[in-house]
């Protein structure tokens, strides 16, 4: 009876070890910020990376959009509207145009280490789970999201969000 039981004390410990989770791996978005995937990321678009959990169930997505590139604005015209709900309505608006399946609710505006963030979340008719941070340094947009299928565990989520390392 001993014998069976240090056996399966064993194959749980060799089961635990195997299941064990790698390092995340860190991605340096640009000279201001750097965050962590659980895979190395890959660029599906120019600016957009994506990490998917192998059992395809949770994909970890991060854009960066420079708004004075796409939209002419410079940072001293983002400052005063950047933090009004005018300003997230637009980005809400912008993003259903890009996820027109996907019931966003209303942006909630915050503070992420002295800059002006937005979190969402909603679902798609296929009740994939989508959450988002989003933050704004200077003219750079920084965007992620995680996109979980029915079911799916959510236990990586806030690592992900926790995992943004700001390079000053």
């Amino acid at each position: 009876m001993k014998k069976i039981l240090v056996f399966a004390a064993i194959l749980l410990l060799t089961s635990a070890i195997v299941n064990a989770q790698q390092p995340w791996v860190t991605h340096k978005v640009d000279n201001k910020v750097s965050i962590q995937f659980p895979t190395t990321p890959k660029e599906f678009i120019l600016g957009s990376f994506m990490s998917v959990e192998p059992d395809s169930s949770v994909a970890y997505v991060f854009t960066l959009v420079d708004f004075a590139k796409v939209a002419n604005l410079d940072s001293a015209a983002l400052a005063p509207v950047k933090a009004t709900p005018e300003f997230a309505a637009q980005l809400k608006t912008g993003m259903i145009q890009s996820l027109p399946d996907v019931n966003l609710s209303d942006f909630v505006i915050g503070d992420f280490k002295g800059y002006t963030s937005y979190s969402t979340s909603g679902f798609d008719s296929k009740k994939k789970r989508y959450d988002m941070f989003m933050f704004i340094i200077g003219t750079n947009f920084y965007s992620l999201s995680i996109v979980t299928a029915y079911g799916a565990s959510l236990e990586n989520r806030d690592k992900f969000f926790a995992s943004i390392q700001l390079n000053q």
